[in-house]
């Protein structure tokens, strides 16, 4: 590896480090409130619970204080909404899924809002607790996609809640670009072979592939990044 390459990689590596590690509570997607961030402050969120799921449950639980009677099974047909009826979700946790032989995140089902592109729902048989999990906006262009917009990231510990996530397109000179699909993967540390030659967080691993990429058209950190498995590439 030259010395130019070498020195471009300290650098870059250091950005990202300052860019994305040190606010990564500023780009939490919260479930049930609004949060602020760098780019785009009061960023809505939201989830849709399932029969079953911990809060759904709660919630009924407070309706049957309240009204003092007891509630009806609720019509699944009114639970999905309208915009992402034409994806696969699981009702018992367990199985439905679009997705069920993923190593790196389990069965799951990645979808994209028929209303608003910028909108992903999510749903995982296997609740994380130790991570949360990036969602990062790609553009396919060929053979390669090209980030768009910076990781959104959450925990995810139900498996009968459909979790939302608002996308932000704000890669400079980017922002033009329509989501045709998402990376996926958790915000954990993995050690990743040459020219990597070290642990990185996934989603800055992701990031700096692309960087690089653009820089230079060296694929190399990318094939590493890949090489790994720790991701999933949902395109829609």
């Amino acid at each position: 590896m030259s010395i130019i390459k070498i020195t471009y990689l300290a650098i870059l590596m250091t950005t990202l480090s300052a860019c994305f590690e040190q606010p990564r509570d500023r780009r939490v997607v919260s479930s049930t409130r609004e949060v602020s961030n760098p780019y785009q402050n009061n960023q809505p969120t939201g989830s849709v619970a399932l029969p079953g799921s911990s809060s759904e449950d709660e919630e009924a639980d407070n309706k049957e204080e309240d009204s003092g009677a007891d509630t009806e099974d609720p019509n699944i047909e009114d639970i999905i909404p309208a915009e992402i009826k034409h994806c696969n979700w699981s009702m018992d946790g367990q199985t439905g899924f679009s997705n069920s032989n993923n190593t790196h995140l389990g069965a799951h089902t990645i979808c994209q809002s028929q209303s608003s592109p910028v909108d992903i729902y999510i749903q995982l048989k296997n609740p994380i607790s130790d991570a949360q999990v990036c969602l990062i906006p790609t553009y396919n262009s060929g053979t390669s996609s090209i980030y768009i917009g910076e990781p959104r990231c959450l925990m995810i510990s139900d498996n009968k809640r459909i979790y939302k996530v608002t996308l932000l397109k704000n890669r400079q000179g980017y922002s033009s670009f329509s989501v045709t699909g998402v990376m996926a993967m958790k915000d954990k540390a993995f050690f990743y072979p040459p020219p990597f030659y070290q642990h990185v967080l996934s989603p800055d691993a992701f990031l700096f592939c692309s960087q690089f990429l653009d820089q230079y058209s060296d694929d190399s950190y990318c094939q590493s990044f890949k090489s790994v498995g720790q991701y999933v590439y949902k395109q829609f």
